[in-house]
Formats: structure tokens, sequence, C-alpha cells
């Protein structure tokens, strides 16, 4: 089966984002990160952390890899699981412009999905560094016969700034943007503090980020978006404390203050918060419990679209190719997971 790139749905460092279906008009979608295979080195290892990282409800699901011929170019492909509904960033903000906001219980009914993902991850052995809402894929389960939502799923997504666990190790990037070194690795507004003063990326970082993005679901607001600039941001966050909303109840504000233990050793962790009262009463509510709604079906893995032999994992050439010329298999380089598959070449 041959496929086409329908439209592009964002782009990044990494390259492009497009929404792909196959070419013989039925209606599967799947999202595609591509890059030109000669930068397509970061692409290739995020394929690879999550092929690792296969098996849980709460992580996106990758189908697998290609290297096409697009306009001329050989270009990688990551074939990956499509959220139609978008972000969890675009969920606050559809909230946000209601003048409403998502009650507590939904926050920790979505908190105790990621933090099961995050569990996941980390005992895998790795780190996410990138936990942010626009990072967070949301997958909603609709009830056909009363055309409801009747649950949402989280799935955390965007894995190309992933690390391996090794805790307390310390790091150094170069920011393009700003032309400096700079510790953290991520996004600042969710950076913790060990992270920005010391570049110390273990387990913990994610946590801290987790506790933005609840103090996010809750207010509508970044945490710090008051900060008039970079060197500003990076003054409060390792300086002040984060404040906490007040109109939450005393079990939230207390599960926040153990995301932001300023120091990274005390910080708890995913397992541990996965015990706190605040998730503890969610998933103990009938209104959350998704046996209650008949949902189990969501936690079973999809089948592959790219393999008709229903593996997890598949490698191919030539899914979007757009000539009719096949260059040598050498000009592809190496696939992380498994040896490429040929297969016939796609004309569009």
């Amino acid at each position: 089966m041959f496929w086409k790139k329908l439209k592009v749905l964002g782009a990044g460092s990494y390259g492009t984002v497009s929404l792909a279906a196959p070419m013989d008009g039925s209606s599967t979608f799947t999202a595609v990160k591509s890059a030109e295979a000669k930068d397509s080195s970061s692409l290739s290892m995020e394929g690879g952390i999550l092929d690792a990282l296969k098996g849980s409800p709460y992580v996106v699901q990758c189908f697998g890899e290609d290297v096409s011929v697009e306009n001329g170019k050989p270009t990688y492909n990551l074939l990956l699981e499509y959220a139609a509904v978008g972000t969890l960033h675009d969920l606050v903000d559809i909230y946000s412009k209601s003048k409403t906001m998502l009650e507590e219980s939904e926050v920790a009914y979505y908190s105790f999905q990621l933090l099961t993902g995050i569990s996941h991850v980390h005992r895998k052995g790795f780190i996410h560094c990138d936990l942010k809402p626009s990072n967070i894929l949301v997958f909603p389960t609709i009830d056909h016969e009363y055309d409801s939502i009747v649950d949402v799923r989280l799935k955390l997504a965007d894995f190309g700034l992933s690390l391996r666990a090794v805790e307390n190790e310390t790091h150094t990037y170069w920011d393009r943007g700003s032309k400096k070194c700079r510790h953290n690795r991520g996004t600042l507004l969710y950076a913790s503090p060990e992270s920005i003063a010391c570049g110390i990326h273990g387990k913990a970082v994610d946590i801290w980020a987790l506790g933005c993005i609840v103090v996010e679901m809750i207010t509508g607001r970044r945490l710090w978006s008051c900060c008039e600039g970079i060197d500003d941001l990076d003054f409060k966050i390792t300086h002040e404390q984060p404040v906490i909303p007040s109109n939450v109840s005393n079990i939230c504000k207390d599960f926040l203050a153990k995301c932001f233990e300023k120091d990274y050793n005390w910080r708890w962790t995913a397992d541990m918060l996965l015990t706190h009262p605040f998730i503890k009463s969610a998933t103990s509510s009938s209104k959350y419990h998704p046996k209650d709604h008949g949902l189990m079906i969501s936690n079973r893995v999809i089948i592959n679209p790219f393999s008709q032999y229903r593996r997890s994992w598949v490698s191919k050439q030539h899914l979007f190719s757009t000539c009719f010329q096949v260059p040598s298999n050498d000009n592809f380089g190496i696939f992380p997971a498994e040896n490429a598959q040929s297969s016939k070449l796609a004309c569009n």
C-alpha cells in the first residue's frame, strides 16, 4: 500500500510533521515526522526510543520508519499515531477562551495518566526532558450511540530531546536563539532549578515539568508567564518558589509542593506521586474510571496500519516517494530498529 502526505501539521528543529493517508482512499490517518536523510540522526534516535517505550497506553505509538525520495531528496520518515483533536495545550486553550477551567477532579485524572506514562518512561531507563502541554497528545473516546465524548486519553509524545537516565549527569547546550551556552535541555518555562543552575538532568526534571503542567491545567496560564525575559525567567526558577494556586484543595496544594521541591533529591518520584491522595481521589471516582465506561478497549495495542503482519515496528522504503528513479540503498543510511524491507516505488 502506498501513502501520501496530505498537509503539513507543524514544523520544528527536527523537520516537519505531516498528516498522511493511504493512496487507496481509505480513511486511515497517521502523523509522519520527516527530515532530510542527511539531517535525520535526531529523528532516527527518537524512533529508537519510541520503539523501546512501546506497550504503554500513555505514550504515543510509533509504527516504524520509512525512507523515500521526495522532491529529489532522500527523506527519513517516522510513522506515528495521529491525534486528530490535538494537544493538551489546545485543550487548555479551549477552556481558557471559554472562560471556564478544568475541574480539579479532571486535572487529577489527567495527572494520573501523565504520571503513569512518565513512570513507564523512567522504568524503561529514559528521561523525557521536554514535557509540556504541546508535547502531550489528546485522544478522546467517543460513545457513538450518544455522539459524545466519554473519556479522554493523554499520551506523551515528542521524545526528540530525551536522554538515557543517568542520575545527576550534567549537560551544556548551545542555544541558537540566545546564542549562549545553556544548561537546561528542553523548554525553559518548564525547566527545573537544577537543570538551569547546574545542567543536572535526572528523572526529577520530568516531575518538576509535570507540576508546571498541572498549574497550567488549573489556571489556564503558564506558571512563569509574567517574566520579562530569559534572564528574569532563569532567576525566578532558580531562586523563587513557584506560586501554587490558592483556589484548589489542600491535597492538590500538597501534590504540587511535592512536584516543586527545590532539592531534586527530595522531589517525589512518579511512582510515589501515583500513591498521593490527589491522584487516588481521581482514580477511585467512578466518574473517571475507564471500566465503568466500557473503555478498556482503548488499552489495546493499535494495529499497525503499515504492516500486513501486525508487527509493532516496520521498516519500509518509498512509501511516500515522488520520483521514478530509485537510489541505491547505500544512500539511505541505517534504520535504528531493523533492516529496511524493499517495496515498489509509489508515484504521485
